[in-house]
C-alpha cells in the first residue's frame, strides 16, 4: 500500500480521495497528491507518508498561474514546494511553502468537501 501510516493512524482509505476547503482542492492517491488553487496548482511527490499524530511532510511542485489567456509556447514558472500538515478525524491542516516564499500559506480542508475556486481574474 503506497500511503504509509503509523500503526495508530487512520487507514490509508480514509486519507486517499478528495479534500476541499476555501480556495483549495486536494486529491490524494497512491502516487501522491494533486493541488488546485485559485491561481496556482501543484503536486505532492510520491506516496504521502503520515506519521505519529497524523503529521506529514512532503516535497513537490508548485506552479503559480496568471490571469487571462496563456501562450501555448510559454513555459510555466513552476518550482518546488514543501507541503506539511496534520490529518485528524476527517480534517486536514495543510501548509504550503513554495521555494523562495517568505511564509507558508495555511489551509483547512475537510474530507470529501467541495472546494470553491475563483480562478485568476
Amino acid at each position: 500500500m503506497a500511503v504509509q501510516l503509523a500503526a495508530s493512524q487512520p487507514s490509508p482509505e480514509s486519507i486517499m480521495g478528495s479534500w476541499g476547503g476555501d480556495r483549495l482542492h486536494l486529491t490524494i492517491d497512491e502516487n501522491g497528491g494533486r493541488i488546485e488553487m485559485d491561481c496556482a496548482s501543484g503536486t505532492i511527490a510520491g506516496p504521502l507518508k503520515v506519521i505519529e499524530r497524523g503529521i506529514f511532510n512532503a516535497t513537490g511542485t508548485f506552479e503559480p498561474h496568471r490571469p487571462g489567456p496563456q501562450r501555448a509556447d510559454a513555459v510555466p514558472p513552476s518550482g518546488t514546494a514543501q507541503y506539511a500538515g496534520t490529518i485528524k478525524d476527517g480534517s486536514m491542516t495543510l501548509s504550503i511553502l513554495p521555494a523562495g516564499a517568505s511564509a507558508a500559506q495555511v489551509f483547512h480542508l475537510s474530507k470529501s468537501a467541495a472546494a470553491k475556486l475563483v480562478r485568476c481574474l
